[in-house]
């Protein structure tokens, strides 16, 4: 929680300091449980290089056969991918990929829906 509260500060230093330590912790957790989706997603949402968020998501993609757990990394990677402009046929490949694994009316559906009117407004 201090890292998220850090983060949302918009202090530099702070978020920083707390960003290094949350992941000394996620190092920690990795070296005693091995490299879990979770501890990977984790460290890809706090990361602040956009380049290595996607390369980390990616990898989660590539060993998770949770459905929730390929939507939430689905959901992070797809907004990155069209914040950071990447290319179209990799954004449209992710957000097939997505429109597959969600149910049509869930809230999942429903952050589908938004990240492809994102895409198609960016």
């Amino acid at each position: 929680m201090k890292v998220v509260n850090a983060s949302l500060s918009g202090d530099a230093t702070l978020d920083d300091n707390f960003t290094k330590e949350l992941f000394r912790l996620l190092d920690g957790l990795e070296e005693k449980y091995g490299r879990l989706s979770a501890f990977i997603s984790t460290r890809a949402d706090f990361s602040p290089d956009p380049r290595e968020a996607i390369s980390l998501y990616e990898e989660v993609l590539d060993g998770e056969s949770d459905e929730t757990t390929r939507i939430l990394a689905l959901q992070s990677l797809v907004t990155l991918l069209i914040e950071e402009k990447s290319e179209d046929q990799l954004i449209e490949s992710r957000l097939a990929e997505l429109k597959e694994i969600s149910k049509e009316g869930s809230p999942e559906w429903e952050e589908y829906l938004d990240l492809l009117e994102e895409y198609h407004l960016s």
